[in-house]
């Protein structure tokens, strides 16, 4: 099939390690390359590029692009990634403006299985798991001796730089109550975030880099840390790609996650509080190295190019839909959805 996903424009997508932040990038570039080894023709191009009748499938990631492209012409799959959508309510005009996306879409795709009960005025939504390039994010072969934690995320929500989202007070508490030293990694928003939050600056073991890292440098920071921290209250990916990324690269992780699919190496939070967290790290530390060998043998399945195998057949599922009637669309839509809900066999 010739597929075409469109850029955000917000972001440019780079090579595998060049690339800082930008999670929908990643993920645009993740399925071109693994949807051309499944032997599909793929581009990734801008929206004003792109012409009705131009592609089997256009592939749109951003809810104004999916407007774009229902103005155009232009019948397209939509997948979710705004994680305000909740977090303004169904009144909003966040939650409309996606939800008419999807109600105008071949079909939508989420990363969050709860989303599909929320967006209840639409059939379309189906879920498709977060994966990871287990080629590049492989475990580190010597592991320091000492626990170190390390939390990655850009901090903040609808423009309130303290609003704390990720949970970086639950980790640097935890670590102060440990004694253990941590590292926030993400973009400069989150020196914001800590200019209001300053009493957590004088924990001495903290370490914040807030510099936007490379994949490159986001590897060498996940292989100088033994335990991943994720108290995150709100997120429209469940795994989210840290989850993943860490998962690949044996990284026991504390963490909150709303899925059924298993992620071997996951210490889940029942409640965001930070004796919640810091009971959890002492149970990753108590089996560590349990759970790093039963990490170890578990990596690979959840690798972006076993998720693609799903995402190509759910194209396939829905390019001979065009002549008929829409219960039967969504009949046949919906067994392959139903036939692939474990976590793509595995």
């Amino acid at each position: 099939m010739k597929i075409c996903h469109v850029e955000t424009g917000l972001i440019p997508i780079k090579p595998v390690g060049q690339m800082g932040w930008g999670a929908v990038e990643k993920i645009i570039r993740e399925y071109k390359g693994c949807l051309e080894e499944l032997g599909h023709e793929v581009d990734i191009r801008y929206i004003n590029q792109i012409e009705p009748n131009q592609y089997d499938f256009v592939h749109v990631h951003m809810g104004n692009l999916a407007q774009e492209c229902h103005r155009k012409g232009i019948p397209y799959v939509f997948s979710l990634h705004d994680h305000h959508t909740e977090h303004y309510g169904k009144d909003s005009y966040c939650f409309k403006h996606n939800l008419e996306g999807m109600k105008n879409s071949i079909f939508s795709i989420t990363h969050a299985e709860h989303l599909i009960n929320y967006f209840d005025e639409t059939d379309k939504l189906f879920y498709l798991p977060h994966g990871v390039n287990t080629n590049y994010f492989t475990p580190n072969t010597n592991r320091p001796t000492e626990h170190r934690l390390l939390m990655v995320a850009n901090n903040g929500l609808g423009g309130d730089s303290g609003f704390d989202r990720k949970g970086f007070r639950f980790g640097v508490e935890a670590a102060r109550e440990l004694g253990l030293p941590i590292t926030i990694v993400g973009t400069d928003t989150n020196k914001a975030f800590f200019d209001i939050h300053s009493d957590l600056k004088s924990y001495e073991k903290l370490n914040l880099v807030a510099t936007n890292p490379t994949e490159d440098e986001l590897l060498r920071i996940y292989h100088e840390h033994t335990i991943f921290l994720h108290p995150s209250m709100l997120e429209a990916g469940h795994p989210n790609l840290t989850l993943m990324e860490s998962a690949s690269c044996c990284l026991p992780m504390v963490a909150t996650y709303k899925g059924s699919m298993e992620i071997v190496g996951l210490f889940k939070l029942n409640e965001l509080t930070t004796s919640e967290v810091v009971a959890n790290i002492k149970r990753a530390m108590d089996m560590y190295e349990g759970t790093i060998f039963d990490m170890t043998q578990v990596r690979l399945k959840y690798d972006w190019k076993k998720v693609c195998v799903r995402l190509s057949d759910m194209y396939y599922a829905v390019s001979s839909f065009h002549n008929l009637d829409s219960d039967t669309i969504r009949n046949r839509y919906a067994n392959v959805y139903n036939n692939t809900i474990k976590y793509c066999g595995c």
